[in-house]
């Protein structure tokens, strides 16, 4: 669980942890929850609808067991799965991977990063796999992280 604090209203998220196994009982759990005055409960972490602070990149580093990460500084590309078509794939480029390329933390930090950017469910049900790689300068093929929702709908309507 995710709990949110606000002056009026506080929210408290009810998380599989991406198990798509758990995604049944977290929805029962939040169907039956009681009605609080100043709660929200909420079934799953959502999808960032405010990405401007990414695309203006001033969008706060986000550190996770020493593994500092910006979404406005990550891209990706599409990756196809010649086995299967309709799965989706990406390689996820960022900044600093040759330094953090053996911590053990740093799939779950990019895992954690791209669940918080497109939701829970989106992450579990809708990418079939990660690869994750060193940002070397620009290129035309890069999609800027923040623009993943986006592809995947684009993709899903395909």
């Amino acid at each position: 669980y995710i709990i949110k604090s606000g002056k009026d209203k506080s929210e408290l998220i009810i998380t599989a942890h991406g198990n798509p196994y758990l995604f049944k009982e977290v929805e029962l759990l939040v169907f039956h929850a009681p009605k609080l005055e100043r709660w929200k409960i909420t079934a799953f972490l959502q999808p960032e609808i405010d990405i401007d602070a990414y695309e203006n990149g001033t969008d706060k580093p986000l550190e996770y067991y020493g593994i500092t990460l910006r979404i406005s500084e990550m891209y990706f590309i599409p990756l196809k799965n010649s086995k299967k078509e309709t799965d989706i794939g990406i390689k996820v480029f960022i900044k600093n991977y040759i330094i953090h390329k053996y911590n053990p933390r740093l799939r779950e930090a990019v895992y954690m990063h791209i669940e918080h950017l497109i939701g829970e469910k989106a992450f579990a049900n809708d990418i079939a796999f990660i690869e994750i790689g060193q940002l070397e300068g620009d290129s035309e093929s890069q999609i800027e992280l923040y623009n993943l929702k986006s592809y995947i709908e684009i993709e899903m309507t395909n």
